[in-house]
């Protein structure tokens, strides 16, 4: 039996499919410890600590997860003191005391809290570098504006412990609210150059906090100018460690052990340097280049907090960072949970990561721990180490809490120019991606990152942010205006209604049609949009025209503005004498176009295009014959037939009566008759599911119906009733054969009466395709 922290079970395991796959195929699901079985996904906090075995086996088991829990631990530490630095390094030793456990709170309680709650069980957690670099900044700030107060070291402390405590239990909430609701995705609306300039934003303000860590004073003309106190003569072992830093930015280091590793190779720099210039321990932390020296003493789970001391009005003045937070966050989860997902092809659910991060955070403030999410490289370091349940995460917050207990002192011994060289690493990163490289985005997007990041560093991340997403949504304003609302346009001539009608009919239209323009709209409409429709009606009439139809079935909404625009439509058309016809308007549409004063006589509205256009042709076909419909059936097929025919053909075929509402056939009736149309009207229609009827086509006088059936020789594909009284003529397969034998002229006759109209159906569909693509 493998030994699954060891190892994966099996190939198929370790990459989320059965041994049983084939041909490509694979099952999804978790794989049980130990076993290499999927199982269905657990409940939000269900799953195996590790496989129901005997205790050897347990034991076993235990130990082959070891490996991972070490590797786990020693990350999870390493970045734990590194953001423990980055947050606090900066605003003095007393502060670093009291954050460091914070750290390793948000660590244990990250690793257990995540790994458990989420769909992955392997899946781990901790402090993100977008999140801390956030906290760092404001931690800073607040720690500079009350140091600029001259307020109490207490003081301070009491205040930034209790803003890192709100900020948890904040964006605990807000994830919490965003996985119950199902709201995984908004974040994802975010526009990206908003995005972007945000990121490059956060790596601005990482150089000044690099500038704040290495010269204890805040970066600004003030502090240029004064010629800050420096040991120039001793800079050397700082110029050292910040330049080799300062390599980091251009690369990106996927394995998770790339970081540390850089901090280990930074610090032995620095101190190569020291013994180099003769520089004793004593004198760096005398210049400022070490940290004080700590002891477990120094440690207080979780750290007490005297509220009397909390300054409420410095907090307020840093909600900012605060909403920042809450967004990149939510974002880095989201981002983290797609890079596990695609890495180890299993399935993830984000509303269910976010509540399992929500969880996280709210417990970590209650202990006074800082924000985390998920970590996408140290859950694929655990992955590939063979982890697949929760005992090798179980393991390694044991570490790490013995780690907090009774090691701290060790970080006395870490520099402060190499936390100085990993924020300007980090913030060069950020910048280097969002400033340098993203010159290849359109124009406008590069604009706003770069117009972001100057308003960021002039007046905050707030100011900057929400003027971003001003610009943006101006921006998207002014580039949806430049695409065209409208889907398609046709006139009566191009595109007809589902009436057939006779081909005496239909060559009047053809030439009536130019008196009616229509467009089918899409999208949403604005106010831009709607002028556009406007200016292309008044270009319209200029021929003439009678009627005016929009189809808006396919619009999704439209703005208050809009309706003010079909008022300045509907003025012109009553100026113009033309009628103007609205279809297919939904209920949300209605209501802002029911709520606008249209002058005179309302526009007319129908339930969908296709009514208004038999509407218009009907108007049409009146106004320029009258009614044609009597005798329509024997003067169209004396066009085809002469004398002789017509009545051999006429001989051969039985007359029926039909009442309103009878069914002439069902679908899969045998097709064995043709119906010639003579006066009144049937329609092709398909059953639906809930009861209702779905009108396919219409016939009137002197069409014919049934033939594809009858000629292909198979059964009814459609219902055909008829909507009003109805006379017709059979032709059943019988007599047409008997016509085929006794006649056959008059039956060769009739068979390319019967391909004209076939083909002239064809053409009028393949019209309505060509407009409609």
């Amino acid at each position: 039996m493998h030994r699954s922290g060891a190892r994966p079970v099996s190939r198929a395991g370790a990459r989320g499919k059965t041994p049983d796959n084939k041909n490509g195929r694979h099952v999804r699901g978790h794989i049980d410890g130990g076993t290499g079985m999927p199982h269905k996904r657990a409940a939000f906090g269900e799953g195996h600590l590790m496989p129901q075995s005997s205790p050897l086996t347990r034991l076993r088991h235990c130990l082959g997860s070891l490996p991972a829990a070490c590797v786990v631990a020693l990350v999870s530490v390493s970045y734990a003191v590194s953001y423990a630095v980055m947050i606090f390094g900066g605003s003095g030793d007393g502060l670093l005391q009291a954050g460091l456990p914070l750290m390793f709170i948000t660590s244990v309680l990250c690793l257990l809290v995540i790994c458990f709650t989420s769909s992955l069980p392997f899946m781990l957690g901790g402090a993100d570098s977008n999140s801390v670099g956030l906290l760092s900044l404001m931690v800073g700030g607040i720690s500079a504006t009350m140091q600029r107060a001259q307020l109490s070291p207490a003081e301070i402390l009491a205040t930034v412990t209790t803003a890192i405590t709100m900020s948890s239990l904040l964006v605990g909430l807000v994830l919490m609210l965003l996985g119950a609701l199902r709201r995984g995705n908004l974040v994802l609306f975010v526009p990206f150059p908003v995005i972007g300039g945000f990121l490059a934003g956060t790596g601005y303000l990482l150089w000044t906090g690099a500038f704040t860590v290495l010269t204890g004073h805040p970066l600004g003309l003030d502090a240029l100018g004064a010629g800050i106190e420096l040991h120039w003569q001793e800079l050397l072992p700082v110029a050292i460690v910040v330049v080799g830093m300062l390599g980091l930015p251009g690369r990106k280091f996927e394995h998770p052990l790339a970081l540390p590793a850089s901090l280990a190779l930074a610090s032995a720099a620095f101190y190569a340097a020291l013994a180099a210039s003769g520089i004793s321990l004593a004198q760096a932390r005398a210049f400022g280049w070490m940290f004080a020296p700590l002891s477990p003493g120094h440690v207080q789970l979780p750290v007490q907090v005297s509220w009397s001391l909390v300054h409420w009005d410095i907090l307020w003045r840093h909600y900012g960072e605060l909403l920042a937070l809450i967004a990149v966050t939510t974002l880095a989860i989201l981002l983290n949970a797609t890079g596990v997902s695609l890495a180890t092809r299993r399935e993830v659910d984000f509303n269910r990561e976010l509540r399992s991060a929500g969880l996280a955070n709210m417990l970590s403030g209650l202990f006074g721990g800082v924000v985390g999410c998920h970590s996408l490289s140290r859950t694929l370091l655990n992955y590939r180490f063979g982890s697949r349940d929760r005992i090798a995460t179980l393991l390694a917050a044991l570490l790490c809490l013995v780690f907090a207990l009774f090691f701290i002192p060790l970080l006395a011994y870490f520099p402060k120019p190499v936390l100085a060289g990993l924020l300007i690493g980090l913030g060069g990163g950020l910048l280097n991606e969002w400033l340098v490289r993203s010159r290849r985005l359109a124009r406008g997007d590069y604009f706003l990152i770069v117009l972001i990041v100057a308003v960021v560093a002039c007046y905050g991340f707030v100011t900057g942010v929400a003027l971003g997403v001003v610009v943006a949504c101006v921006l998207f304003v002014l580039d949806y205006g430049r695409v065209s609302c409208v889907k398609m346009e046709f006139t009566g001539a191009t595109l007809h209604s589902k009436l057939e009608r006779s081909a005496a009919a239909q060559a009047e239209l053809k030439q009536l049609g130019q008196r009616v323009f229509g467009m089918r709209l899409q999208g949403f409409l604005f106010f831009g949009s709607a002028n556009q429709i406007v200016h292309r009606v008044r270009e319209q009439l200029q021929s003439p025209r009678q009627f005016i139809i929009i189809d808006f079935r396919h619009v999704q909404g439209l703005d208050a503005s809009t309706s003010q625009s079909f008022v300045k439509l509907a003025q012109v058309c009553e100026h113009y004498k033309v009628t103007l016809i609205l279809t297919g308007i939904s209920e949300a549409i209605r209501r802002p176009i029911a709520r606008a004063a249209f002058p005179g006589q309302a526009p007319r509205e129908f339930a969908d295009l296709d009514l208004a256009l038999e509407w218009v042709e009907d108007q049409l076909l009146q106004h320029a014959a009258g009614d044609q419909s009597r005798d329509a059936l024997h003067s169209s097929l004396a066009e085809h037939f002469d004398a002789r025919e017509l009545a051999a053909l006429l001989a051969r075929m039985e007359k029926v009566e039909l009442a309103a509402g009878t069914m002439l056939f069902r679908k899969g009736d045998a097709g064995d008759s043709m119906y010639f149309i003579d006066e009144g009207l049937v329609s092709i229609s398909l059953p639906l599911e809930g009861g209702g009827r779905m009108r396919l086509r219409s016939f009137g006088s002197a069409t014919i119906v049934g033939e594809m059936a009858l000629y292909r020789g198979q059964r009814r594909t459609a219902d055909v009733v008829t909507d009003r009284p109805t006379r017709a003529w059979q032709l059943t397969r019988a007599n047409l054969r008997q016509l085929e034998q006794d006649d056959p002229a008059t039956a060769l006759r009739l068979h390319a009466y019967v391909v004209k109209v076939i083909a002239s159906r064809l053409e009028s569909t393949n019209e309505a395709y060509r407009l409609a693509y």
